[in-house]
């Protein structure tokens, strides 16, 4: 719920200063709410304990918390760190502020995602991953690659066939497509501003009779409209950039999940990577048959 629906829900009677504060409000929604109490309650002639104790009134925990509503406002509706920078960035904000402001946006990030969170496409998602004879292709371009590197990596220890996906190296991403099949899912990580290629990899599965999951941050992103399971995120952030705090959060649940239907293979799996770890890449290992010393010295 929003301001204009909390204000719209209010029954009770406003003092004059609190009626000019809710006109002033509403008419610079949602950048109003940016500004500092004691700045807002300057502009109509009030105090900073007024503003606080009507948006307290009004059902926010902390003026902190409306806030934060607000620069998700912003966010949503203005779609580049460029157009955003003048709505989110304060002039009188402290280095401490910053800190506690992404605190707080996380959190939020973070509540607000696991409350809202399609549980039967979480469960249908680690279905899909865990199936026998399954060929799992992670893909996830600019702020997502990171996060698709990291789930990547960890249901490789899990899983016996997972492929990470992306533009770089000696195949590029359609080159990869080749060979895709009904024994293929894709799972699919796509932010703002929504990669292309990651929209049209989604389409390619769904021709070929793969399936596809979707972790992105809109219900109307391209991506999202053809795959078999979607998991939506929050990025609000107190800077002009996006947030992905959450975002990892659902992908470590994720690998969490699929950690607890493949304890067997995992436990087998983590056992041959400490032996190739110990055979190959561990330099203070001596081989067999020579000493530390050796070893280290050859």
């Amino acid at each position: 719920m929003n301001l204009n629906q909390r204000i719209a829900g209010y029954g009770r009677k406003l003092t004059r200063s609190e009626q000019r504060l809710i006109d002033e409000l509403q008419t610079r929604y949602p950048q109003g709410l940016l500004e500092s109490a004691t700045s807002l309650a300057k502009k109509v002639g009030t105090s900073a304990s007024t503003v606080v104790r009507l948006l307290a009134k009004l059902g926010y925990p902390s003026y902190a918390d409306a806030q934060i509503e607000a620069r998700s406002e912003v966010t949503a509706r203005l779609s580049s760190p460029a157009t955003r920078a003048d709505a989110v960035i304060a002039d009188d904000a402290s280095v401490r502020s910053c800190l506690d402001n992404a605190l707080l946006h996380d959190q939020h990030n973070l509540a607000s995602t696991f409350a809202a969170l399609d549980v039967a496409a979480f469960e249908g998602a680690v279905r899909l991953l865990t199936q026998r004879r399954t060929r799992v292709h992670v893909t996830g371009q600019r702020h997502a690659a990171a996060l698709a590197g990291h789930l990547s990596l960890h249901l490789n220890m899990c899983l016996p066939d997972v492929r990470p996906m992306n533009g770089g190296g000696p195949l590029l991403l359609e080159d990869q497509l080749l060979w895709i099949g009904e024994n293929d899912v894709l799972l699919a990580l796509t932010f703002r501003r929504h990669g292309l290629a990651t929209a049209r990899a989604v389409r390619y599965f769904r021709e070929k009779g793969a399936k596809v999951i979707v972790i992105t941050d809109g219900p109307s992103v391209a991506a999202a409209s053809a795959a078999d399971h979607v998991m939506l995120v929050r990025t609000s952030s107190a800077s002009p950039f996006d947030s992905y705090t959450a975002a990892l959060s659902l992908c470590n649940a994720l690998v969490t999940a699929v950690v607890q239907r493949r304890k067997k293979e995992l436990g087998a799996a983590l056992e041959r990577g400490d032996a190739l770890w110990e055979q190959h890449w561990n330099d203070t290992a001596a081989p067999a048959g020579r000493s530390r010393k050796t070893a280290s010295a050859g």
